[in-house]
């Protein structure tokens, strides 16, 4: 992330206001664009089917499956988005860049081969698609899996304008294949899945050939990243909980009584999804102003301290650039939270009109609000919890990713079959949960930085010798004896 940063203060260099939007369009594209175009290509595609004529059940099948397909592709790869970031940030600091790009290709395989069964078992149950639309939507979840791994790699590449040609593309061709599939009579489902197929397909692509131009296409053994879990595998478990713990309301609630199955395996409860479907916009601001106010204010002061202690500063100057650090990550986080309440009020007054206007009764827009609220706390305490990984306090960021998960599922199984007012409660109960984990930890740890800096590092230089390590050794060894060298890119030139 403070790669983002770094780029983003040369947008932000001079004065205008046109020059500031394009710094926070492009901060937003990379920090949620993909969830973005996946919010927009759901509502495109609903209406277009409406469009064409289909009826409520097969609208219903192709949002469920899409739902499905984006969402369990989402959480299996949680599990090594956060590692990544980590591993690949120490390839970089270690001046490994031959390494980065086989870490992609293993992880994709890594996830895809078991993802991919299961997923398959799971799509063997939906009677109601043919075959061709299993296979679609199937492929699809294929394409998801690296497609979100390729988030935790794309904030290294710093091409922010091809980045906003591939989303452009992606979005233009799921449209225009949909358009000329429905045209020429193929059915809905059929059609429209095949346009996401070609969509995602065609970003993935776009993706690896960004990657690709920064990055040599690799040395060494694809799965090498496995030896990082003899040193960080707590980082499995935070971004699997800070992910599972934003949607596990959502599952719940489809084993609950408003939930209802549209085929085989496949659940929804319609009226809490469309609640929570609006309710998660609320998080964009954050997101966005995460990366360019804290990230880019907040990384200078950060670099300064620990250039002080690593250039032979005084004990002034470490003291005063550390006070500036404390300062500047007080005021930023306070601006933080203070952008998100303003929005949050402006956001739910909005939306009230905007919903009541497309069909929400007054339980969905009640849900909605409570979410709304949730979501907000759960933002946050996101933003706090990247800040606590910043200062590499991984236990800290375990706890309050947990705290989410936990408080959440809790509630939302002791709500689910009570009165619809409290239909969506987990959501504020995990949020707030999370947020109150992680503030006073990172309040505490930056407290006591000088501590965690000169006297909890070990006194020698130890490496890592674990089994994971060891075979991951094993495995680049073999290798570099089989193909010593694929090429170089751009960081090799």
């Amino acid at each position: 992330m403070a790669g983002i940063g770094f780029e983003l203060k040369k947008l932000f260099v001079g004065r205008g206001v046109v020059r500031k939007l394009r710094a926070y369009a492009y901060a937003g594209v990379i920090c949620s664009g993909t969830m973005m175009l996946a919010i927009a290509l759901l509502l495109g595609l609903q209406q277009m089917a409406r469009m064409f004529g289909a009826g409520e059940h097969a609208r219903e099948l192709l949002v469920v499956t899409m739902v499905y397909a984006l969402f369990l592709s989402m959480l299996l790869t949680s599990f090594f988005q956060t590692y990544l970031s980590r591993y690949v940030a120490d390839l970089i600091y270690q001046e490994k860049p031959e390494k980065v790009m086989p870490s992609l290709i293993g992880a994709s395989l890594v996830l895809m081969i078991p993802g991919g069964i299961l997923y398959a078992v799971l799509l063997h149950t939906a009677r109601d698609l043919t075959a061709a639309q299993k296979l679609l939507n199937w492929m699809l979840f294929m394409e998801l899996i690296p497609t979100w791994l390729q988030m935790s790699y794309i904030t290294a590449a710093r091409d922010y304008r091809a980045i906003l040609a591939v989303f452009a593309a992606g979005i233009a061709l799921v449209v225009l294949i949909g358009l000329f599939l429905l045209m020429l009579g193929v059915d809905v489902i059929t059609a429209l899945m095949a346009a996401l197929v070609v969509g995602y397909g065609t970003m993935m692509a776009g993706f690896m050939r960004v990657l690709l131009y920064y990055f040599p296409p690799g040395e060494g053994s694809a799965f090498a990243f496995i030896g990082w879990l003899s040193t960080v595998p707590d980082l499995l478990a935070t971004g699997f909980f800070s992910m599972a713990g934003a949607f596990v309301h959502m599952v719940v609630m489809w084993f609950s009584p408003l939930g209802t199955s549209v085929t085989g395996a496949f659940r929804q409860a319609s009226l809490f999804d469309a609640a929570a479907f609006y309710a998660f916009l609320v998080t964009v601001p954050t997101n966005v102003n995460f990366v360019v106010s804290v990230e880019v204010h907040f990384y200078g002061q950060y670099r300064r301290y620990f250039d002080a202690i690593t250039g032979g500063g005084t004990i002034g100057q470490i003291s005063v650039a550390r006070e500036n650090m404390r300062a500047v990550l007080r005021q930023e986080v306070s601006k933080l939270v203070q952008v998100q309440l303003f929005f949050l009020v402006v956001y739910m007054l909005a939306m009230r009109y905007f919903l009541s206007g497309i069909g929400f009764t007054s339980d969905m827009i009640a849900m909605f609000q409570v979410m709304c609220i949730g979501y907000s706390a759960y933002c946050l305490g996101n933003s706090l919890m990247l800040l606590l990984l910043y200062f590499n306090d991984r236990k800290g960021a375990l706890a309050a990713a947990f705290a989410l998960f936990a408080v959440n599922l809790a509630v939302s199984l002791l709500t689910r079959t009570g009165p619809s007012l409290l239909y969506g409660i987990g959501v504020p109960a995990g949020g707030m949960a999370m947020f109150l984990t992680a503030m006073p930890r990172l309040l505490a740890y930056v407290e006591r930085i000088d501590y965690h800096v000169f006297c909890s590092q070990p006194v020698f230089n130890t490496y890592e010798t674990g089994r994971f390590m060891r075979l991951a050794g094993w495995l680049d060894a073999r290798a570099a004896r089989s193909k010593p060298t694929l090429g170089r890119g751009k960081t090799g030139r």
